[in-house]
């Protein structure tokens, strides 16, 4: 396993998945539900600094994630997301939350020799699951279900 590499990658992820949630935060009326999107966001960053704080321990710099790449993540995610309905948008967030967790499970198991980081890890990935959850929790209460 190539550490760095890792870290970057989950540096990546982490800022996709803000990127998404701050898209959706205009188009949403429900203050229960910004508010919950809002702290995803918030959480999500914490994510981010950490392995930013991580790169930057071990003598990297993080990835530099450019405006092309955030822009079309934006459009894909956030404004095509803005269009759908809270079913689709609950499944995306879904399908999302649940690779993070794959990912950070697989992490995990790689990084045994780094404690401190795989107790940080186990962490976020709860932080991860709580999000799931919310958005099973919000589909399921949907009226249609």
């Amino acid at each position: 396993m190539d550490l760095i590499l890792r870290i970057k990658e989950f540096y990546i992820l982490e800022a996709l998945q803000v990127k998404l949630y701050q898209s959706q935060l205009e188009s949403l009326e429900d203050n229960t539900v910004r508010h919950a999107y809002e702290r995803m966001v918030e959480l999500e960053q914490h994510h981010i600094d950490y392995h930013e704080s991580l790169l930057i321990k071990y003598g990297e710099k993080p990835p530099v994630i450019t405006g092309g790449l955030s822009g079309l993540v934006g459009m894909l995610w956030g404004e095509g997301l803005d269009l759908l309905n809270e079913n689709n948008r609950y499944l995306t967030g879904i399908k999302v939350e649940q690779k993070a967790m794959e990912m950070h499970q697989a992490f995990i198991l790689e990084a045994w020799k780094y404690p401190d980081i795989c107790k940080r890890l186990w962490h976020n990935m709860t932080d991860e699951e709580f999000h799931m959850l919310w958005f099973k929790d919000k589909l399921e209460k949907l009226p249609h279900n």
